[in-house]
């Protein structure tokens, strides 16, 4: 919520002006000019945001990065091959918040066009 605040709060104080001097109320100005802006420099940390909660909690009740790691040195002890389990470790994370990171671009790409053809 602190990301959506400060990205709002970080629209240029000029731009609410003229939209209040074009005789908008707080909803049309929130919704033709403040959120549009805010939106793009919101994507970036709000993905970052979401990818250490993916490492920070458990997924689905089942997979959690301290469980993970924590099996990880269990199976390690077991089998004595740390850079094969660890590598495995690491490609699940990867798989885990790849897509979220990808989404991200995606997300960015399309706001980027959007923001070019107006």
């Amino acid at each position: 919520m602190e990301i959506w605040r400060g990205c709002v709060e970080s629209v240029a104080r000029g731009q609410w002006e003229a939209s209040a001097s074009l005789g908008m109320g707080y909803v049309q100005q929130m919704r033709y000019v403040i959120l549009p802006q805010a939106v793009r420099v919101a994507v970036p940390p709000t993905v970052g945001f979401s990818v250490q909660v993916v490492k920070g909690t458990a997924l689905t009740s089942i997979i959690g990065f301290v469980e993970l790691s924590k099996a990880g040195t269990v199976v390690t002890n077991a089998t004595f091959e740390p850079f094969t389990v660890y590598g495995l470790v690491a490609l699940i994370y990867f798989a885990l918040c790849w897509p979220l990171s990808k989404s991200s671009q995606i997300l960015e790409r399309k706001l980027n066009v959007a923001h070019r053809n107006h």
